[in-house]
């Protein structure tokens, strides 16, 4: 009996498939796309593949997930943009079309054929606008769903890790250069990716233990790669940062 003989089968398979990717990704470390003075700041950390990549002028992709999954996305973007860019103009590629139009439908339909393999896939898209107020960001998930965000967006394994990610970014009206920004984002990384007691972290939520915060912060540097990158606003490309100093935090010359 094929699984589309009976409606309640195929949304049985469905469930089972989400359940599968969901326990795929609860293994990835988070990815943060912050707006800055000078553009958008990506910050994560990654073991065996880079998570974060240009897709066109002003628009780049952090991604959580299997790289054959991520490399699948990136190169759908990289491809519709290219086109969309030689057979109209580079001023019409938008993160909202390449989202909306390409990246969506075709998660959706590859999350909803229970038949082919799933991609294990969570994305933060961002465009940076010439001011940080007119940035864009988006969400985009295995099965197509979207939302979007200003100033900040959050690609995590679990929701609760994106939550405590969250809660540790800031909050202030106003938008941090590259530098103020920096130390920030590795305490938010750190809470999403370990527990309070691993970073000596007390009840009430405040770092109680410098030698434990330091700790956690040395051990990532040690077992994973910085893959911390700015997507200029001026230069309109993904260039590297420099992290000397947080690896200093960390204990690390």
């Amino acid at each position: 009996m094929n699984v589309f003989d009976e409606p309640y089968r195929w949304v049985e398979a469905v469930g089972q498939r989400r359940d599968y990717i969901e326990e795929q990704l609860k293994r990835s470390s988070p990815a943060i796309a912050q707006s800055v003075a000078e553009g958008i700041l990506f910050f994560t950390f990654y073991r065996r593949m880079p998570k974060v990549f240009e897709v066109y002028d002003r628009i780049a992709m952090g991604a959580i997930g299997h790289p054959a999954d991520i490399e699948s996305a990136r190169m759908m973007l990289l491809n519709a943009a290219h086109v969309e860019g030689f057979q109209r103009s580079p001023k019409d590629v938008t993160l909202n079309r390449l989202v909306l139009f390409v990246l969506a439908p075709r998660l959706k339909t590859a999350f909803e054929e229970v038949m082919a393999p799933p991609l294990i896939y969570r994305s933060i898209l961002a465009e940076a606008g010439p001011s940080p107020e007119s940035d864009t960001f988006y969400l985009v998930d295995y099965d197509g769903n979207v939302n979007q965000a200003e100033r900040q967006m959050v690609a995590a394994g679990t929701e609760s890790s994106r939550e405590r990610v969250l809660s540790r970014l800031t909050k202030s009206e106003g938008f941090p250069s590259l530098r103020e920004a920096l130390p920030v984002l590795m305490e938010a990384f750190l809470y999403g990716s370990l527990g309070d007691e691993e970073l000596g972290i007390d009840p009430s939520g405040n770092w109680a233990d410098p030698e434990k915060l330091k700790s956690a912060r040395k051990k990532l540097f040690e077992e994973s790669c910085p893959n911390i990158t700015l997507l200029d606003r001026e230069k309109r490309i993904l260039v590297g940062v420099n992290v000397q100093d947080l690896k200093k935090d960390a204990g690390i010359s």
